[in-house]
């Protein structure tokens, strides 16, 4: 298993500069987001995507992964197409996509029968692309809440095609049993989101408690369990740290934001990697 840092919240930074501060930082590899407003995005990922890569790997780095913005979940939208081919060209295994959501009044077998026939289509993507379709587990009124829910989504998908992206501090605020809920997502599962989560009281709220991110170690995650799991299952996939930190629900709502940067990022970001691979030295 790799550590790798998502760029979400380093888009200030130049490819050059990302790489440097991976290194620094402690991590093993990237995942990019492919983003409007970062020095990669949809309309330029044909030509900077795989330079990007090469810079990266001179550096010492690898690129499994690309994220795409959250509203990415059309498939006929022609950026899609680009982010494939734009990740085909870097040789980037895995594209993550967007998030369906659930509003109030929809009815839930409907949007998950719409949404599963998009995904057809971006199967189609990764098989002609050879890049891996991934879907994260998002807490909250979204399509996979947590893996049982994924599971409604991309069963019955090829596995090769169509990837299960387990966040575990989304599935702590939402709750699913680790064993349990890796486990049926295990012929699928490409990789596993970094976040650590709980539920804190405020006395000003109701209710008084209300989820909100934190370092690694220090919300509700089992991590030696959730690592101890990964390692039975051979899993070599990468671990995609997040770095949201001291975000409550009002934020954690707002699927895909990028817009406040956490308080100390940097700090928190090398704990976190220092932290994960302790767990890994314990199980290699």
């Amino acid at each position: 298993m790799e550590i790798c840092l998502n760029s979400k919240f380093f888009s200030d930074l130049s490819v050059v500069e990302f790489g440097e501060k991976t290194l620094a930082l402690g991590y093993d590899g990237i995942d990019i987001c492919v983003r409007p407003g970062h020095p990669i995005n949809a309309d330029n990922a044909i030509k900077t995507l795989p330079v990007a890569v090469q810079t990266w790997e001179k550096q010492g780095l690898t690129c499994p992964l690309a994220t795409a913005a959250v509203d990415i979940i059309d498939p006929h939208e022609p950026v899609v197409e680009n982010l494939f081919a734009a990740c085909s060209e870097a040789g980037i295994p895995r594209l993550k996509i967007g998030i369906w959501r659930y509003n109030s009044g929809d009815q839930y077998w409907h949007v998950v029968k719409t949404a599963r026939k998009a995904l057809e289509s971006f199967a189609d993507y990764s098989r002609h692309y050879g890049v891996q379709t991934c879907y994260q587990t998002h807490s909250g009124p979204c399509i996979g809440s947590n893996c049982a829910g994924l599971m409604h989504l991309i069963k019955g998908f090829e596995p090769e095609l169509v990837g299960a992206y387990p966040d575990l501090g989304h599935i702590a605020l939402d709750g699913e049993d680790w064993a349990m809920g890796l486990e049926m997502v295990r012929n699928h599962l490409a990789v596993v989101g970094i976040k650590d989560a709980l539920y804190q009281h405020q006395s000003n709220r109701q209710p008084p408690f209300n989820p909100r991110f934190v370092k690694v170690g220090d919300g509700c995650v089992d991590w030696q369990r959730c690592v101890n799991i990964l390692a039975d299952f051979a899993f070599e996939g990468p671990l995609t740290v997040h770095t949201e930190y001291n975000f409550d629900e009002t934020i954690i709502r707002q699927v895909g934001y990028a817009g406040t940067t956490p308080s100390n990022l940097e700090e928190w970001a090398k704990s976190d990697a220092a932290y994960l691979r302790r767990l890994l030295a314990t199980v290699s």
